[in-house]
């Protein structure tokens, strides 16, 4: 039995962190991942999407064994018929579909004309017919309104836009559900959003898209504002927001619910300081207004959690009760989720350390915290 090293419960959901042999989806010449990194887990290998920012966003591929034993290398992908190249995109949920076509969406960074270096996401959408080694791109599925910039933010990354986010599909696979972060200028808008499409192929790839808003789900239209799941206590415009943001959904089979990760930023300054990671759960998603509170399963830690499933058919959008848990492309933990039963509420969140990080993961590693 590996060793507990946090329990969090509250009244919908109990989970466990475990310490489990150290292991990254990114490989040895990248500081860390970048966004949420799509894991494919099919014929007794995985196949990794992860993402690096410099020079500017940009994705790779690496294949191998089981999360334990990733040892792959990492080969850079090619995006065909990109439209505007120089704008840096990261591939951050990925689909197999019914007609074995693999289906990617991408957040997309624009530079903004402001003084200060300030970007304006998107999200995209592609399709690859080699597993993943090319992509062609098919053009936009969400963004934000034209007028929604502001150049006067001070949070250092952003001034507007659509992004960090993740897709699974519903248990019938006939949507596909986009949990994203909004950080648009109207504060009402900001936070943890949803969105679905249509799970068939459409011609185009917003054809269909659907908004969840104060009406409820609506066809995506102009002037159509999302409503948010949590929304900021303090919002996106100042260098220390405090917010839940970047989302990774999953099915979590011993649940029989699905799963979203959260990353929460508090008292920052201008660099989206990661005060936790949280947890919330919601039987079904098409009620978007069903997720619960969020519960701190990690103070402090990396940006961008994740939950990767052990067995075949499984990867980043499905797991069992038992799976590998990640922050940064980084795990040395295995993570438990359970059903409260007669549990009384706890609190005992991870807290690593930079020196925990160095006795994981080794002196020669930048610490992503």
């Amino acid at each position: 039995m590996n060793i507990v090293l946090a329990e969090a419960a509250n009244e919908r959901v109990r989970v466990t962190l475990r310490a489990a042999p150290a292991v990254t989806l990114h490989t040895e010449e990248f500081w860390r991942t970048d966004g949420n990194s799509p894991v494919l887990a099919e014929h007794g290998r995985l196949t990794v999407f992860f993402s690096d920012f410099e020079p500017c966003g940009h994705t790779l591929r690496r294949c191998g064994g089981r999360a334990q034993t990733l040892e792959g290398k990492s080969v850079s992908v090619r995006l065909i018929d990109d439209p505007d190249p120089q704008v840096g995109k990261w591939i951050e949920a990925v689909w197999r579909d019914p007609t074995d076509q693999l289906r990617g969406w991408y957040h997309a960074e624009e530079m903004t004309p402001c003084p200060a270096r300030l970007f304006v996401p998107h999200i995209g959408e592609l399709v690859s017919l080699d597993d993943g080694l090319s992509w062609r791109c098919r053009g936009e599925l969400l963004r934000g309104p034209a007028d929604q910039v502001d150049c006067t933010w001070r949070n250092g990354f952003f001034a507007g836009g659509y992004g960090d986010f993740s897709i699974v599909p519903d248990r019938s696979s006939s949507h596909l559900y986009l949990a994203f972060s909004s950080y648009l200028v109207d504060e009402s808008a900001q936070g943890v959003a949803m969105a679905r499409l249509p799970a068939d192929r459409p011609s185009t790839p917003a054809a269909g898209l659907e908004l969840w808003c104060a009406e409820g789900w609506r066809p995506i239209a102009n002037g159509l504002l999302p409503k948010p799941l949590w929304r900021p206590a303090r919002g996106w415009r100042h260098g220390d927001p405090d917010s839940f943001w970047g989302p990774a959904l999953h099915y979590n089979q011993g649940l029989d619910a699905y799963v979203m990760l959260l990353n929460h930023t508090a008292g920052g300054a201008s660099d989206l300081a990661q005060e936790g990671i949280y947890v919330s759960i919601n039987k079904v998603l098409e009620d978007p207004q069903g997720w619960s509170a969020p519960l701190q399963i990690v103070r402090g830690g990396a940006w961008y959690p994740q939950v990767v499933g052990l067995c075949d058919g499984q990867g980043d959008t499905v797991a069992g009760s038992v799976a590998r848990f990640f922050m940064g492309g980084f795990s040395a933990w295995e993570i438990e989720f359970q059903k409260p039963g007669q549990m009384n509420a706890t609190s005992h969140p991870l807290h690593p350390t930079k020196t925990d990080f160095t006795a994981l993961f080794g002196p020669g590693k930048r610490c992503p915290w």
